[in-house]
């Protein structure tokens, strides 16, 4: 048990806050498209453990390691969603691959909008945010987990004697 508690310590030390808002969705199959694309550019590692892909608004966490932390909301409380139910119990759930960021022309209107991270087909069914956005999630990226491109841009530039 002292293992998990410690494990866990040491997870949440390397969490850094990085969007507050509404949690949205990709249309089915699209963030996979994506994904897909930006494994054969190179920009996603496909052998990092993740449990879906996400976008954020910001494109220098493509290919990074990112959390949600869910709203924590009394049963019945408004949430966003068309029903009225808060789908939110506090929890905080990943790692998700960030695989998309917002186009630079979009991220006034994503920012007045309330815009934290868009949601794969798979995890917006999941997490129910396929009729309605859910509000007040935190998206934390894991430090430590630097972006595969980011990893090749600095070997490539490191000198031969160092690499």
């Amino acid at each position: 048990m002292v293992e998990v508690w410690a494990a866990t310590v040491a997870l949440l030390s390397t969490l850094v806050p990085a969007a507050e808002g509404k949690a949205t969705r990709y249309d089915p199959g699209l963030m996979d498209s994506v994904a897909a694309r930006r494994e054969r550019w190179g920009q996603l590692d496909p052998d990092v453990f993740h449990l879906g892909y996400v976008a954020l608004g910001e494109c220098e966490h493509v290919g990074s390691l990112a959390w949600i932390r869910w709203p924590d909301c009394p049963s019945g409380a408004y949430q966003g969603s068309r029903d009225g139910q808060c789908r939110g119990d506090g929890r905080l759930t990943g790692p998700y691959m960030v695989a998309d960021c917002g186009n630079a022309a979009h991220r006034a209107l994503q920012e007045a909008n309330g815009f934290a991270v868009d949601l794969s087909w798979p995890l917006a069914l999941q997490f129910d945010v396929v009729d309605a956005p859910c509000d007040r999630v935190t998206v934390y990226i894991q430090v430590g987990t630097r972006p595969i491109w980011e990893t090749r841009v600095i070997a490539q530039t490191m000198p031969a004697e160092i690499r």
